[in-house]
C-alpha cells in the first residue's frame, strides 16, 4: 500500500492568539500542519529558517519594527518559501506594498475555509512550479557552462542576450563584451580557402585577438509554441584537433597507398621473372580490365580493386619451372595440369594479404568460365565476382594478340570472333560487349 503524502506544514505569522488558534483549526480541517507559530516578522524570519515549513501565512500588522511584508520579503529572499498574506486592511498603500513582496496569494479578513483553502493550495502549486522551473534553469546554466561547444544567443530585437564560458573563450572576448551586441560585430567567420571539406562548408572564426580558429557551426531560431521567432542560437565547436587527425589520417593513406603499390609493384616483377616471354602482360591485362570496369560504369574504388589483381593476376606462375614456362612445343597433360594450378598458388600467396578489394579471389577465379568450363573450381555464372569475369575476358584478349613461345600472336579479327562467339557461354556478355566497345572506338589501345 502505497504511503500517504506527508501534509504540507504551514508557519503562522500572527500576534493574536485568539486568530492563531482559529488558523489552528481551519488548517487540521483543511489537511495542513501547523509548523510554528511566530508573532513578530523578526520571529518569523527567524523560524522560517528554522522549520523549513512548506508555506507561510502572515499577517500584514505585526507588533514591532518589521511588519509582515518585510518579513515576506525576507523569507522569500532568503529561503524562497511561498508567503500568502492574511489581513484586513485592503488599501491602495498596503497593497502596493504587499504586491511589491510577491506574495504568493492574498487572503481578505474575515474568510472561509473555502477561500483559505483556495489560497494555500494555489500558492502550493504557484511555488512547485516556481521551483521546477529554477531546478530546470540551474540544470541548463550548469550543462550550458560545462559545455565543449560555444553558444551564443540572440533576442528578437537581434542583440546578444546569452554567451556560455566557452563562446567567451573561443571569441576571446569576456561575457560583459558580447551582452548587448549584435551577432554580427561579435561572431564573424570566414571562407577557409586552404582547407577542403566534405560538407563544403570549411569556415575560420575570426577572434578578438587577431588570431583565426576552425569552426564547425549550426544556427538555428527560437520559436515559442505559436511558431513565432523569439531569437536565435549559434552553436559553435573548435575543430582544430580534428583537423589535425584527419590531416593526419590522409597523410597515412597516402603512405599506405604507396607502400601497397610497391608490394603490387614487386609482386608483379616477381612473376615476370619467372616468365620473360610473358612480360608486360600482366599490366597490359591490368590496364584493360580497368579499362573495362569503367566502361561497364563501375565506380572509381572497385577499378582500383581490379587493376590492381590485374597486375597480380599471374604470381602463382612462380611454382612453375621455367622450362614449362618458355618451352616452345605444346605442353603435355601433365604440364598443363601444372600450369593450371597458377591460379590456386596465387590465391594461397594473397590470400592473407589485407587488401581493400578481394584481389585473392579475383586471380583464383579469372581462369573460371560462365559456363562452367574453367578452372580451378568450374565455378558458373553469378558465383564468380564480377571483377572476375573482367579480368577473364582482359586475360583472354592481351594473351591471343600476344606472342608466346609455342605460337605466334592472334591477328586482332581473330581474338574478337573468340569474345564473340564465348559472348553469354564462356565469357559474361557485358564484359564482352564493353570489351569489343573499347577496342574497336579507340579508346584502348595494347
Amino acid at each position: 500500500m502505497a504511503e500517504a503524502s506527508p501534509r504540507p506544514r504551514v508557519l503562522v505569522v500572527e500576534d493574536e492568539a485568539i486568530v492563531v488558534m482559529d488558523l489552528r483549526r481551519r488548517l487540521e480541517r483543511l489537511g495542513y500542519e501547523l509548523a510554528a507559530v511566530a508573532d513578530t516578522g523578526e520571529e518569523a524570519v527567524r523560524l522560517a529558517g528554522v522549520v523549513a515549513p512548506d508555506l507561510a501565512l502572515m499577517d500584514i500588522m505585526l507588533a514591532g519594527p518589521m511588519d509582515g511584508i518585510a518579513a515576506a520579503a525576507r523569507i522569500r529572499e532568503r529561503f524562497s518559501v511561498p508567503v500568502v498574506f492574511l489581513s484586513a486592511h485592503t488599501d491602495p498603500e498596503t497593497l502596493r506594498r504587499a504586491g511589491e513582496a510577491v506574495p504568493h496569494g492574498y487572503v481578505i479578513k474575515p474568510f472561509e475555509d473555502r477561500e483559505l483553502g483556495t489560497a494555500l493550495e494555489i500558492a502550493l502549486y504557484r511555488s512547485r512550479m516556481e521551483r521546477r522551473l529554477a531546478e530546470n534553469e540551474r540544470w541548463m546554466a550548469m550543462t550550458l557552462a560545462h559545455l565543449g561547444e560555444g553558444v551564443v544567443t540572440t533576442g528578437p530585437d537581434g542583440l546578444v542576450r546569452f554567451v556560455n564560458p566557452m563562446a567567451e573563450k573561443l571569441l576571446a572576448r569576456p561575457g560583459d563584451e558580447v551582452l548587448g551586441r549584435t551577432l554580427a560585430e561579435v561572431y564573424q567567420t570566414r571562407a577557409d580557402e586552404d582547407m577542403e571539406s566534405d560538407d563544403g562548408d570549411s569556415l575560420l572564426l575570426c577572434r578578438a585577438d587577431g588570431a583565426s580558429l576552425p569552426v564547425e557551426q549550426r544556427f538555428s531560431d527560437i520559436l515559442d509554441d505559436r511558431g513565432q521567432r523569439l531569437g536565435s542560437v549559434v552553436v559553435f565547436r573548435d575543430i582544430s584537433r580534428r583537423r589535425e587527425v584527419e590531416q593526419a589520417l590522409r597523410e597515412s593513406v597516402v603512405g599506405l597507398r604507396r607502400t601497397l603499390k610497391e608490394t603490387v609493384n614487386a609482386l608483379t616483377v616477381t612473376s615476370e621473372t619467372r616468365d620473360p616471354f610473358t612480360a608486360g602482360h600482366q599490366e597490359r591485362v591490368s590496364h584493360l580490365a580497368s579499362a573495362l570496369a569503367a566502361r561497364l560504369g563501375c565506380d572509381a574504388d572497385t577499378c582500383e580493386g581490379i587493376r590492381v589483381a590485374g597486375l597480380i593476376h599471374d604470381i602463382g606462375k612462380i611454382h612453375v619451372p621455367s622450362e614449362i614456362l618458355a618451352k616452345p612445343q605444346s605442353l603435355t597433360p601433365l604440364e598443363i595440369g601444372i600450369v593450371r594450378d597458377h591460379s590456386r598458388v596465387g590465391y594461397d600467396i594473397l590470400k592473407d594479404i589485407p587488401f581493400p578489394w578481394p584481389v585473392a579471389r579475383m586471380v583464383l577465379e579469372h581462369h573460371e568460365r560462365m559456363d562452367g568450363s574453367g578452372y580451378p573450381h568450374g565455378l558458373s555464372g553469378e558465383a564468380q565476382l564480377q571483377g572476375s569475369r573482367i579480368l577473364a575476358v582482359a586475360d583472354v584478349a592481351e594473351a591471343m594478340t600476344s606472342h608466346r613461345p609455342y605460337r605466334a600472336a592472334f591477328p586482332l579479327e581473330a581474338m574478337l570472333d573468340e569474345l564473340r562467339d564465348g559472348r553469354g557461354v564462356r565469357y559474361d556478355a557485358a564484359v564482352v560487349d564493353a570489351c569489343l566497345e573499347v577496342l574497336t572506338d579507340g579508346t584502348f589501345q595494347f
